[in-house]
């Protein structure tokens, strides 16, 4: 298990330092463009430059993002933060579909490697990089709050940070599972990555157009990101453990099932 965790990890290592590496960047760009914002005090005027049907979607939360503690807080909801931690969740957990495109399985199920061990080494390469994310994360806002003296603003509060990131890191599982679940069931590693990831993205959509879009309301359950009310996080009236069942519940089930059709498939 450990050596297919090292090769695995060593395939990988320039998508994930690359990732975090982006991940740690936004975090510093955001406060850092928050400080300049809070200290020339024009975060009053930030409300009028939201869209109409945000402003309308939003209501009152729609203020949260005009001041300093919502704009650090949206470094862990931003699309392009939501989306990489979730596409890079999958490119982990997919490699199963390009052991058996490129043949590998043979090989390494031909060294009494138990079957099931390709999938464990996935989810536990998923749950270790998704850690080191978020970890990463946390780490760039502490740094941010040094770096651009933001110690002395309304930073959000550790426990608020911790909800947030203990969210979007269900979200990346669930997707992640997703993925797993389409690798089992196919031949070839860029349909399943780039299936899951084209999902990944149209739910994402649904739900960010189901804000100020009524009849998307109706469909937004079947999104993740549904279940990743940042605002409500931090106005401190979410939902959580209803939402954190919801995502973790599914990326269990997911698993669940992906290992149910690796054990019967014709490899």
């Amino acid at each position: 298990m450990i050596a297919l965790m090292r090769r695995s990890a060593a395939q990988a290592r320039y998508v994930l330092l690359g990732s975090f590496a982006l991940l740690f960047g936004v975090q510093l760009v955001i406060i850092g463009q928050a400080a300049e914002v809070e200290r020339t005090h024009s975060f009053s005027r930030m409300a009028e430059l939201l869209p109409g049907f945000l402003q309308r979607g939003l209501g009152s939360r729609a203020m949260l993002l005009a001041s300093f503690k919502g704009t650090v807080a949206f470094g862990y909801f931003h699309p392009v933060v939501c989306l990489l931690l979730s596409v890079l969740a999958i490119y982990v957990m997919t490699e199963p579909a390009h052991e058996v495109e490129a043949g590998l399985v043979d090989l390494e199920l031909a060294r009494s490697v138990p079957r099931h061990w390709l999938l464990t080494r996935s989810v536990a390469l998923m749950a270790g990089s998704i850690l080191v994310a978020v970890s990463v994360m946390a780490l760039g806002t502490y740094a941010g709050g040094r770096v651009f003296a933001a110690g002395s603003f309304d930073l959000p509060s550790a426990g608020i940070c911790a909800r947030l990131l203990v969210h979007v890191a269900g979200v990346a599982a669930c997707c992640g599972s997703f993925g797993l679940l389409l690798a089992v069931w196919s031949r070839r590693w860029m349909t399943a990555f780039t299936t899951a990831a084209l999902v990944t993205v149209v739910t994402y959509l649904i739900d960010f157009l189901s804000i100020g879009w009524r009849p998307m309301r109706a469909v937004a359950w079947i999104s993740p990101f549904h279940y990743y009310p940042a605002l409500s996080i931090l106005a401190g009236d979410a939902p959580n453990a209803q939402n954190l069942t919801v995502l973790y519940a599914t990326a269990l089930l997911f698993t669940g099932l992906a290992y149910w059709r690796w054990q019967r498939r014709d490899l």
